[in-house]
This record gives C-alpha cells, sequence and structure tokens, in this order.
C-alpha cells in the first residue's frame, strides 16, 4: 500500500504542471459527487447523498476562477437541485455520449482540452479522455478507469474527493494561503 501511495504522489507531482493551466472541471456525478448508490424511497424517488466538504471543494475552485460544469448519466431531478445549492450554471444529465457534450461546454466556453481536466470514476468516462488534459479518479473508480487515468484521488467518490483534488489544484496558491490563514468567506450577492 506505501509503494501504490507513493507512485500516486509521484503521479501529483508531474502533473501539478499540467494542473496550474486547469479552468474548467467537468464532473461526474455518480460515483464522483455522491458514493454510486442509489436510493429510493417508497414512492419511487431517487435520493442521492452528497457531502458538503465536496461542495465547499467546488465553492473554492470557483471563487479560484475555475468553471465548473456537471456531465452525468443520472437523472436531472436529484443533480439539478444539488447544482443550483452551488450555483452551478453548465449542467447535463441522461447524457449518454459524454464526449459530445465535453466538446460542447469546451466550444461553448472558449476553453481548450490543455485547459480542461475531468473527474470520473467508471469505464463510460473514458470516452473523454482525447478531449482533456488531465483526467482523474477517485480511489473507489473502476480499475479499468484508474488505468487510464493521469491520477487517482485517496478519496472516495461522495467521500470528499471533490475536495481533495480543489486542494491539489490550488495548493501552493495564495487563495489557499489566504482561506487557510483567514478562514473562507462567501459573499452573497
Amino acid at each position: 500500500m506505501f509503494i501504490l501511495n507513493l507512485i500516486e504522489e509521484i503521479k501529483w507531482l508531474i502533473i501539478n504542471k499540467k494542473s496550474k493551466n486547469i479552468k474548467l472541471i467537468i464532473l461526474d456525478v455518480d460515483g464522483v459527487m455522491t458514493d454510486g448508490y442509489l436510493l429510493y424511497d417508497y414512492q419511487g424517488n431517487q435520493l442521492k447523498r452528497f457531502s458538503v466538504k465536496d461542495g465547499l471543494g467546488i465553492r473554492y475552485l470557483q471563487k479560484a476562477g475555475i468553471e465548473i460544469a456537471i456531465v452525468s448519466g443520472g437523472k436531472e431531478e436529484v443533480i439539478a437541485n444539488r447544482a443550483k445549492d452551488l450555483d452551478l450554471k453548465y449542467v447535463y444529465c441522461g447524457i449518454k455520449n459524454k464526449n459530445k457534450i465535453v466538446k460542447i461546454i469546451q466550444k461553448n466556453l472558449n476553453f481548450s482540452k490543455k485547459e480542461t481536466l475531468f473527474l470520473g470514476d467508471d469505464l463510460n468516462d473514458l470516452t473523454v479522455r482525447n478531449l482533456v488534459s488531465l483526467l482523474i479518479a477517485p480511489s473507489d473508480a473502476s480499475i479499468g478507469f484508474k488505468k487510464k487515468c493521469n491520477a487517482i484521488l485517496k478519496s472516495n467518490g461522495g467521500q470528499n474527493a471533490i475536495r481533495e483534488l480543489a486542494e491539489r489544484l490550488l495548493k501552493n496558491t495564495r487563495f489557499i494561503r489566504d482561506i487557510s490563514k483567514d478562514g473562507f468567506f462567501e459573499i452573497s450577492n
């Protein structure tokens, strides 16, 4: 286990230079923003559990000027509520062809492959590999997906993986130094 962790940390050091160019992060939902389990109430309504710490990680990224988008095969109703809470403008649900949507987002926002990171967890997310600079996985992603990623987070999906990603990307920035010193303030509009 120690050697695997060491290898992953070395990967993060190597991709650190690439990560400085990131202006767009695209997130999958099930298995990334959530733990990948689906809950249903007695009426058949789908429920998902989201991490508040991941939400704060998204806020960090937004405040640092990084655009966040969601591209998911999941149902829109549940995801739309979480996206609204996080002020996410670019939310695509029920997507079968993630490759096509990533291209559309990049074109509409004028971001290149070099400026794009995708955080996914399974083989259906591999389709975007050639469209992004960095393909990242939570610790509990599928084995096949992890083999194709640039790096793997220590955290599982839905259990602070996005927060970990935010802290890794913003490490050694003035933004992180300031909030580590003074705390994080959100200013209401």
